[in-house]
């Protein structure tokens, strides 16, 4: 399976690699303490909210793109569509980026069912389908699995990945680590939504506009926390929130 992390970005190459979107009242996922704790500010930012569980550890996945914006729509365009990709993708892609396939939700145990297992493998196809989106600037997957309405970092992320498109600008694909997912327990301030928190590492990748190499960006550790619900059996991202913790 491929994977893929990003985050909504704000800025010129996306504040999920700068690390600069997340609000300083946002707390750190540190374990299960403190990834409730972003968890409890994520609830309050955007109105959204969600429920907890224990982790499972992830594992080190092939990402295709990154930077940081939000997606939208639950229409699940190729992350529905067992890996399909979408024709609409950024001209002049190199032969590693070209040959990228969308996140398939069949890799993805669980994925199909309301239950914690089938939350957290949503919360790493969230990530999976972003790296893909700025990696070949097909946005449907990570449209798919997150709520343009309600998350605006998801917005963000889609529509920055649409403008990456119509600019030519692409992300060489990183390898993503998966060091943990977790669901945690359920709070009221949620308001039923299920709370996953997540912490991976981010290897090298490098931006390209228009074939010409821009920034590079090291490895990085991030942790984040996605409030997820299950709407139209399946599974979507109602808000998100994430912090760079440390460079390798």
């Amino acid at each position: 399976m491929v994977g893929y992390v990003t985050w909504a970005s704000l800025g010129e190459v996306g504040c999920f690699l700068e690390g600069e979107c997340m609000h300083s009242r946002y707390t750190r996922v540190m374990g299960a303490i403190g990834a409730g704790m972003l968890m409890v500010a994520l609830a309050g930012c955007g109105g959204e909210n969600t429920n907890g569980g224990p982790t499972s550890p992830a594992r080190t996945t092939a990402a295709s793109s990154s930077s940081d914006a939000g997606g939208s729509d639950a229409s699940g365009g190729a992350s529905d569509a067992g890996g399909a990709d979408s024709d609409v993708r950024t001209k002049g892609l190199p032969p590693e980026n070209e040959a990228l396939k969308a996140p398939d939700k069949a890799d993805y145990l669980g994925i199909s069912y309301p239950t914690d297992q089938g939350a957290q493998a949503a919360a790493k196809y969230f990530f999976d389908a972003m790296y893909y989106g700025y990696a070949t600037g097909d946005s449907s997957p990570f449209k798919g699995i997150s709520d343009q309405k309600t998350c605006d970092k998801c917005s963000q992320v889609s529509d920055e990945i649409d403008r990456w498109r119509g600019d030519h600008r692409f992300l060489t694909p990183p390898t993503l680590t998966f060091d943990a997912v977790e669901r945690l327990p359920d709070r009221e301030q949620y308001g039923g939504k299920t709370p996953v928190a997540l912490k991976f590492t981010r290897g090298k990748t490098d931006e390209f506009d228009k074939g010409d190499k821009g920034k590079s960006f090291p490895p990085m550790t991030y942790e984040a926390a996605l409030l997820l619900t299950w709407q139209d059996d399946k599974w979507v991202v109602s808000n998100a929130s994430w912090e760079k913790i440390s460079a390798q």
